[in-house]
């Protein structure tokens, strides 16, 4: 399995270096990656919810400001070669709801400190979701009935 990840990890940053479909394309990769890699491997699966926040973050703000991508094209670790190509909504709130489901998985299992990072990044990727804040109004509610043990 380890095998098979990594050579999607690879596929994935080849995708975005050569901007072979932008990042619609990517996130599909990244979606396959994340799918796989949620089970076994759950530092590479947060490594990646993080390069989804980032990913989304960036091209969101290039949008919203266009003239961010004269003052630097490096926004993530690779160009952004589309400017106004953000993250698909679709792919956001798969990645969104995947990681709070984890969060959930946690949370049945006592380990609250990761449960709580795992959904704080859920909810985080939620709020850049372009669904008028329903997704992330919805994760919030959800995390706030969660009971805490003090």
């Amino acid at each position: 399995m380890a095998v098979i990840i990594a050579t999607l990890q690879q596929i994935v940053d080849c995708v975005w270096q050569q901007d072979n479909g932008g990042v619609g394309k990517v996130s599909r990769w990244i979606r396959c990656l994340l799918a796989l890699a949620m089970p076994s491997n759950i530092e590479m699966a947060e490594n990646l919810v993080n390069q989804v926040m980032s990913i989304a973050r960036n091209t969101k703000a290039v949008c919203s400001r266009p003239s961010l991508l004269h003052i630097d094209r490096r926004l993530t670790k690779y160009n952004l070669k589309q400017p106004m190509d953000t993250y698909p909504t679709e792919e956001l709130e798969w990645v969104a709801t995947t990681a709070f489901n984890r969060a959930v998985e946690f949370y049945s299992t006592s380990q609250d400190k990761i449960c709580r990072r795992w959904a704080e990044k859920a909810i985080s990727l939620a709020e850049l979701n372009d669904d008028g804040g329903l997704l992330h109004q919805l994760l919030q509610r959800k995390y706030m009935d969660l009971a805490w043990e003090l």
